[in-house]
């Protein structure tokens, strides 16, 4: 049986990750479940079993899904839109077919881009959010996550973006390390050294963990230095987006931090902004 306050819910499907919100009849959040979804494929086989204590017995429960669901070749037909565009709106949804009749879901669809070759599904909700509690907004959104996007938005238009893989490949060279953790101090300081050298990121990570085997470098500063060069490498490529215009960082936790202390010691012009209220935000938007 469902439970009295739930009104919709909104899903976030991204990065193996699963993160509901129930929506209660005031607009306000009545729960949020989360839950990891590695490998798993089978979007409502995956859902189902989350959300199933929200749903009404008597009829159906609006569920708006965003993220790898609206895949090409995912859930539905939900085709990304290409930029430049507007971020998903109002009546831009496609819905998702289902087994379960308490289930109404609607795909939001995400964002394309030719050259250089782009796709961005969960973050187009993030982009819709901001914009809808800034609207007028001309600048760069930085939505940090495993994979962090730049994004130029004027007018109410994703104008471009640009993808990077940065979060996984801090992940993958911290799990080889077997470190894990906030970055310390020193992470200015590695960004500054990625910045001006680049090639010799790699050989700085290889210093890095002889350090950590003959105990000469700190957990907390490789960290540092692992989060530090790989945030250089990222800003020097990110340059066209970020110079002379106004940032917005959208993000959580310790990543959303790390690149706060990037940005700073590069003298970025920027804000930030909460990502779940930025999240919810979006999807109010799209519904309406």
């Amino acid at each position: 049986m469902a439970r009295a306050t739930t009104d919709w819910i909104c899903v976030d499907w991204s990065e193996d990750r699963l993160r509901v919100w129930v929506m209660g009849p005031d607009g306000a959040v009545s729960a949020r479940e989360e839950a990891d979804m590695t490998g798993l494929s089978a979007f409502e086989t995956g859902l189902g079993p989350v959300i199933a204590p929200y749903l009404q017995d008597d009829g159906e429960t609006d569920i708006l899904v965003a993220g790898d669901p609206a895949a090409p070749g995912g859930w539905g037909a939900a085709a990304p839109r290409a930029v430049p565009c507007a971020p998903p709106g109002q009546g831009d949804t496609t819905p998702g077919v289902t087994h379960d009749g308490r289930m109404r879901v609607a795909l939001v669809p995400g964002l394309q881009q030719v050259a250089p070759s782009g796709l961005m599904l969960a973050d187009a909700v993030r982009v819709r959010g901001f914009l809808a509690r800034n609207p007028g907004y001309d600048g760069v959104l930085c939505l940090a996550g495993r994979r962090t996007r730049w994004v130029h938005v004027s007018a109410g238009e994703v104008v471009s973006f640009q993808s990077f893989s940065t979060g996984d490949l801090v992940r993958s060279t911290c799990a080889t390390l077997g470190i894990e953790g906030a970055p310390g101090e020193g992470l200015e300081a590695a960004v500054d050294d990625a910045m001006s050298r680049p090639e010799a990121a790699a050989a700085r990570i290889g210093a890095a963990e002889a350090g950590l085997r003959l105990g000469t470098m700190s957990q907390d500063a490789a960290l540092a230095e692992i989060w530090g060069l790989f945030l250089g490498l990222e800003m020097a490529a990110a340059r066209p987006y970020w110079l002379g215009q106004p940032v917005a960082l959208v993000g959580e936790g310790d990543r959303r931090a790390a690149y706060a202390r990037a940005m700073t010691a590069q003298a970025v012009m920027f804000e930030e902004a909460d990502e779940e209220e930025t999240i919810l935000a979006g999807f109010a938007a799209i519904r309406g």
